[in-house]
């Protein structure tokens, strides 16, 4: 009859007006999908001897309520915790230990520090173990546990020294005073015989001059500076070395090349004695001691390792005192921190400068087996650099008083919790180049931190950040995908379950496959088109009223016939 076919009528364009209302409802609905109302034509009475084309329709029914899963507008929030996915993955939920799938990221933490939905679902992912991301599809969580300290253990310095720059004068500008080494730099002592055949100690006290790898010489004789009568005992006498000090032979043949010279550089023509490394040559010492002649001696060409060392005063608090300097931080076992200074004082040799490195403002450490003072790295260390501005090398030692040894640059005994320990300090990459001096400084140490914060990356990675400035990975989300998305079933909180439909999900890691990349500090917005619900809305409306006239008009006919009579 008409009734039943105005009512199916009715009740299709009521859930018509249900179904857009809920569209309208969820508009501001995170992660929401519009549902769309699917009808299908009914059929069943039929003119009894009449073909299928006069049959006659009886209504209407609801096929299916279908959602849309095409994906909705990015929102960007303030929230570290809001996510979006990028692509058809969903977020894979655990409701109770059943599984579920959301494109609502508005998670959040709860109190044990686990990812949480609003209404309490955990977010499922890959927890990390040390950094490391496993492989078991767990509950996130976030420990709350402090970051423990790391001592430094690797530096690297990238320097740039300007070519331009002049060089420190490594000379010394003082008063000779055999009892002051800071006014000399090394010493070479032997006996000598007098005119009454008495023997007596002469030390030769080497003062660097002006002039490269030159050196102002003075003496002493058993202690006195001068003779009976006050002069010095040499005057205005200088040193040349033009070679190594132990004299090795340099081209195989027996013979040592290198010269060693004593030039006088006072008024008139200088004396020069030019002899061959190792051998002696005669060396005047004129003057009295105690009334007795002091008789000619012989030097030894050859110079010993200095019994006494004079360094040009560094002080890192005097730039005038170094070509380059600057100061970062270090971290000791406990997390303490040190200030490292590390400075380059160009020499007069070109493209060579000596490295200082301070501590704390110091030099020096004592050592906790012998008790001696000791530098933080060896002394006497020399970078040089090629004509083409690279770094060449590092090494030990000052030409000619030492043997340069390439040596690899290690810093030790700045961590008092582990004195003995040795840290690689890395000067590849380092240039002398017409450009300011600067440098880039690395470090892998930090001190303890508190955990501070947490966010989400393109990549999924759960990332934890710490008050000391580092961070730690501490998990992955999981994604899920579906052979058919559109056989999910609805669970309520815009979230579904898998049905035979959709088939299992496909769970795995962000940035796989179709699953897509995460957006942190974003929320994907409801797909609801609101003027398209409101034009539905309009039409739903237009359609129950059209059903309730049929209604009305069968109504009409129907009492039309009870009135016959």
């Amino acid at each position: 009859m008409g009734f039943n076919t105005a009512l199916s009528g009715i009740k299709a364009s009521a859930d018509a007006l249900s179904v857009t209302g809920d569209n309208i409802a969820n508009s501001d609905t995170t992660g929401f999908k519009q549902s769309r109302i699917e009808f299908g034509d009914l059929y069943n009475t039929s003119v009894v001897g009449a073909g299928s084309n006069n049959t006659i329709g009886s209504g209407v029914s609801v096929n299916n309520i279908a959602q849309a899963f095409s994906a909705g507008n990015i929102a960007y929030t303030d929230n570290n915790l809001d996510l979006a996915v990028d692509g058809t993955g969903f977020f894979v939920l655990n409701l109770g230990g059943t599984q579920a799938y959301t494109r609502a990221g508005d998670f959040k933490l709860d109190a044990e520090g686990y990812l949480v939905t609003n209404d309490g679902a955990n977010v499922e992912g890959y927890n990390a173990v040390d950094g490391i991301v496993g492989g078991n599809l767990e509950n996130l969580q976030v420990p709350t546990d402090r970051i423990s300290p790391q001592a430094t253990a690797n530096i690297e310095i990238q320097v740039n020294l300007d070519s331009e720059s002049k060089d420190v004068p490594p000379y010394i500008e003082a008063d000779f005073d055999p009892n002051d080494p800071e006014t000399y730099d090394f010493t070479q002592t032997q006996t000598i015989t007098d005119a009454a055949g008495a023997n007596h100690i002469i030390t030769y006290y080497y003062a660097k001059s002006e002039l490269p790898n030159t050196y102002q010489v003075h003496a002493s004789v058993d202690g006195a500076a001068t003779d009976d009568t006050g002069a010095a005992w040499m005057v205005d006498q200088y040193a040349t070395f033009n070679g190594p000090e132990e004299g090795k032979d340099l081209n195989g043949d027996g013979v040592n090349e290198e010269p060693f010279q004593l030039l006088y550089m006072g008024a008139g023509q200088p004396d020069t004695a030019s002899v061959t490394s190792l051998a002696q040559t005669p060396f005047a010492i004129t003057g009295t001691l105690n009334g007795v002649a002091i008789a000619d001696t012989m030097l030894a060409a050859n110079v010993v390792p200095p019994i006494s060392v004079a360094r040009e005063a560094f002080d890192p608090s005097d730039p005038t005192t170094y070509t380059y300097g600057n100061t970062k931080t270090l971290y000791d076992g406990l997390g303490e921190e040190h200030t490292l200074g590390y400075y380059f004082i160009k020499q007069g040799e070109n493209n060579t400068y000596e490295m200082v490195v301070t501590v704390d403002g110091k030099t020096q450490y004592e050592d906790p087996v012998t008790g001696e003072p000791t530098s933080y790295i060896p002394e006497d260390v020399v970078v040089t650099f090629d004509t083409a501005g690279n770094i060449s090398g590092v090494a030990q030692g000052f030409p000619p008083f030492a043997v340069t040894q390439p040596i690899t640059l290690e810093i030790s005994g700045f961590d008092p919790t582990n004195r003995s320990a040795k840290i690689p300090l890395d000067l590849n990459g380092s240039t002398q180049f017409a450009l300011n001096s600067s440098d880039v400084f690395v470090q892998d140490g930090f001190t303890a931190g508190e955990l501070q914060g947490v966010s989400f990356d393109e990549e999924g990675y759960l990332i934890a950040t710490y008050t000391n400035q580092q961070t730690s990975v501490l998990g992955q989300i999981a994604l899920a995908t579906f052979d058919n998305t559109d056989g999910l079933t609805p669970s309520g909180d815009t979230s579904w379950v898998a049905s035979s439909d959709s088939g299992q999900a496909n769970v795995g890691k962000p940035n796989t496959g179709t699953l897509g990349s995460i957006q942190g500090g974003a929320l994907e917005e409801s797909n609801v088109d609101l003027t398209s619900e409101l034009v539905a809305l309009i039409e739903a409306q237009r359609n129950y009223q059209a059903n309730s006239k049929t209604l009305e008009t069968e109504n009409t006919v129907t009492q039309t016939i009870i009135n016959l009579r």
